[in-house]
């Protein structure tokens, strides 16, 4: 059996390796980049099992797998990440993932569990590892994992745990960020059967159904020694304030366990969400509160805001509702501990740790400001360490923050808060030096100060060094002159080689990775003046219109987000009065993220580049989608357009006749992209009209209304110009309309009154009209 294992950090790879090796399962390789796993690739002619780091520079670890999967059907993989990988449920496709830092305990069983008990092989005399290959000639292309993809519905739980009352009927459910499903793979990664292991988190179900990757139990490691006289920081506990009227009781389908914290809305708890099976931080609204309906659409605003924050070290925002009364928001719940906390306990945090903190936190606040999300002040109790001292930032952000900090007093101010608890220990030194420059104020931003956090952090040295045997010195040193004696030979066919290789590449990039074109969508087609048939009989008349034949696309929106990047002040001539300043107009997963660790490519560039998104087709000539009404309305302007009243969209989809449906009034799902055929295994569904998701918007000629305009049924729904009541708390919403590839519902005199302005969706995309005929261009 052969064995990769790619580490962004080489000495990592060896680590592992050699742990793997001793196992006796096979020939390990270790690699510290994916260029060298494509050279000993080459060089080996084989691989069994991949083990790899999710998030590396230049690629990231589920692009190697899909890359190497090409050539190897067979190849089974073992995912490291020190990330929340749940987002990514359908690119981890139920294979085991491991956190990093890996245990010994943990390794072993997932790798034994993946390539089957080996425990009766032949012993090895000493651990095989090969000696790191050097780079290769030819990198691999620079991809990487997808953002954060939409929730899903949630999976079968084999148990839910009991809840002190009657659970009541689900909270009507406020929609926050995406509420439709990307599909999910078909399993959850199985947790690994170690030996021994202690006892870990409670079990957690992800929200609507990302499936979670399973934690492999690690056992925990001993904490390290701080300096002589110094309190370590204490264990993660849950701890509890005194129960108020909320305590015991069930709100939808959260059974509240106990209060932990308080701020200016209402209580915070920590809840069980039952439907889920998982522990939850349960945000409510106060009673006082919830008397002022000014206050529960702020509420309700921030969670939405909070629920389009992707980010691996914020905690997530899972959903926002009402329930008995109650309006509340649940997120993420990690057990850990805050600065605050740790301070006032007496507590001091390594310095390793420290620089850590400083490293995260700036790169979450830098994400916010390139992202243009507003935020709260960052607080010392909102930076936390969970169980293993890895920091987690809670979720500032804010549709309507309660200041406007600026950015080198928060940097100031995190500062500050650092210095009292890092201890006198080795590398100290460099962290009160970094600390002493935020202080001063020499670091500008925070990008800087996550950069020079990550520079100032120790080096690990090779932790098995020490351990290898002169036979095994003798191995490695054998190998490598080999390897020498083989470039010799091969100096005589290289031209040659190269020349085919060179072929080959440009051949792969043409025939897969070669961009699609952006076509021409500019047709508006006129919709004559006259009464019709609006929703079930009523007769309206309309003057005449135009309407766009297609949904907007991406390759089109790219070229509005072109225009906005280079005309910020002709951008805000177009922008609604009622936006809220300093938003952006980029979609949710749009853009490339600079990661700790690596880029992580948006939808955009996986339209352009692999015309594949979380294991469905896309590409530019797909319809845009989850961005915003504001959004769309901006677009329409840079147009010269505006957005449809749903009456002129709904005369478009039917025509004066007033049938169901854009063909006529008998269903039939081949004729429009839909969720008819959507399956929640991401190697399945398009079986109907043959795509997973998304189509390009001219790919499906069955959707079209009595006057020639396509995609209204299908595909994706679509913004309007109108408002109407929202039916949980009464205020104005824009109307929705059309069905779309999630659903299998196409009727198009649905309408749809439940998404916020700012509210963004994977099904959801928009069209323009005009009130005059389009210009011809000659």
């Amino acid at each position: 059996m052969k064995i990769l294992i790619v580490d962004k950090d080489p000495a990592v790879a060896r680590e592992l390796a050699s742990r793997v090796a001793a196992l006796g399962v096979g020939e390990c390789h270790p690699a510290g980049s994916a260029e060298e796993a494509v050279d000993i690739l080459h060089r080996v002619k084989g691989l069994d099992l991949l083990v790899t780091d999710v998030v590396m520079e230049g690629t990231d670890g589920f692009t190697l797998r899909e890359a190497m999967a090409g050539g190897f059907p067979a190849l089974k993989t073992i995912f490291m990440s020190e990330y929340d990988l749940s987002d990514y449920a359908d690119r981890v496709g139920g294979m085991p993932v491991l956190a990093k830092p890996v245990g010994e305990e943990a390794l072993e069983a997932a790798v034994r569990d993946t390539v089957g008990d080996v425990a009766a092989a032949v012993p090895v005399a000493a651990p095989k590892v090969a000696a790191a290959a050097p780079k290769a000639v030819a990198s691999t292309p620079k991809v990487v994992a997808a953002s954060a993809s939409p929730v899903t519905p949630a999976p079968k739980v084999a148990a839910v745990p009991p809840v002190p009352k009657a659970v009541p009927a689900a909270p009507k459910a406020v929609p926050v960020a995406s509420n439709h499903p990307m599909p999910a793979p078909k399993a959850v990664a199985a947790v690994p059967k170690a030996s021994a292991a202690p006892s870990a988190a409670p079990k957690a179900v992800p929200m609507a159904g990302n499936p979670a990757v399973a934690a492999p139990k690690v056992a925990a490691a001993a904490p390290k020694a701080v300096a002589a006289g110094a309190k370590p920081a204490a264990a993660v506990r849950e701890h509890a304030l005194p129960p108020d009227e909320l305590v015991g009781t069930t709100v939808g389908n959260y059974a509240i366990e106990a209060k932990i914290d308080e701020n200016a809305n209402g209580g915070i708890y920590r809840a069980v969400q039952t439907n889920m099976a998982r522990k939850v931080r349960f945000y409510s609204l106060s009673a006082a509160n919830a008397a002022d309906p000014a206050r529960i659409k702020r509420f309700l605003s921030n969670a939405s805001v909070k629920a389009n924050v992707k980010h691996p070290s914020v905690l997530a925002v899972f959903e926002a509702g009402e329930g008995n009364g109650t309006y509340f928001y649940a997120c993420e719940f990690v057990p850990s501990r805050s600065l605050e906390e740790i301070a006032a306990a007496g507590g001091k945090i390594e310095p390793g740790t420290a620089l850590a903190v400083l490293e995260r936190t700036a790169d979450v606040m830098a994400y916010f400001g390139r992202e243009k999300i507003q935020h709260n002040r960052l607080k010392p109790s909102l930076v936390l360490l969970d169980a293993k001292q890895s920091p987690r930032i809670a979720n500032i952000a804010a549709h309507d923050p309660d200041t406007t900090p600026a950015v080198a007093d928060e940097m100031r101010e995190l500062a500050q808060w650092l210095a009292p608890i890092v201890p006198d220990q080795p590398h100290a030194p460099a962290v009160r030096g970094l600390l002493g420059q935020v202080g001063e104020g020499s670091i500008p931003s925070w990008p800087a100060l996550a950069q020079a956090a990550k520079e100032a952090m120790p080096k690990a040295a090779p932790k098995d060094a020490y351990k290898l045997e002169a036979r095994e010195r003798a191995a490695i040193k054998s190998l490598e002159e080999a390897k020498k004696r083989q470039q010799r030979n091969m100096i005589v066919t290289m031209a040659t080689s190269l020349t085919l290789l060179l072929l080959s590449f440009v051949a792969v990039w043409y025939f897969i990775f070669r961009e699609p074109p952006v076509k021409n969508f500019n047709t508006m087609i006129e919709i004559p003046a006259g009464e019709f048939i609006y929703q079930d009989g009523e007769k309206v008349n309309l003057p005449a219109f135009w309407i766009d034949e297609y949904e907007v696309t991406i390759g089109e929106y790219a070229k509005f987000l072109e225009w906005a990047q280079a005309n910020p002040g002709k951008l805000k001539e177009l922008e609604h009065p009622d936006m809220p300043a300093g938003k952006s107009h980029v979609p949710v997963d749009w853009a490339d993220q600079d990661l700790q660790g690596g880029l992580m490519n948006g939808y955009y560039s996986r339209a352009r580049k692999w015309r594949k998104y979380k294991a469905a087709a896309l590409d530019v000539n797909s319809p845009v989608f989850a961005l915003d009404w504001f959004d769309a309305y901006t677009f329409a302007e840079w147009k010269g357009r505006r957005l449809p009243t749903e009456q002129e969209w709904e005369k478009a989809a039917r025509g004066t006749d007033g049938r169901i449906y854009p063909w006529g009034n008998e269903l039939d799902p081949k004729l429009v992209s839909s969720g008819a055929d959507r399956d929640v295994d991401p190697e399945k569904g398009g079986d109907i009209d043959g795509y997973r998701a998304w189509s390009p918007v001219d790919a499906i000629g069955g959707d079209v209304s009595p006057y020639g305009v396509k995609g209204m049924a299908g595909n994706v729904s679509e913004w309007t110009g109108t408002w109407a009541p929202h039916p949980e708390f009464g205020d104005k919403v824009p109307v929705i309309r059309g069905g779309n590839w999630f659903n299998p519902d196409v009727d198009v005199r649905r309408r749809k009154v439940i998404f916020l302005p700012f509210d963004q969706d994977v099904s959801l995309g928009f069209r323009t009209v005009s009130d005059t005929a389009p210009v011809k261009k000659e």
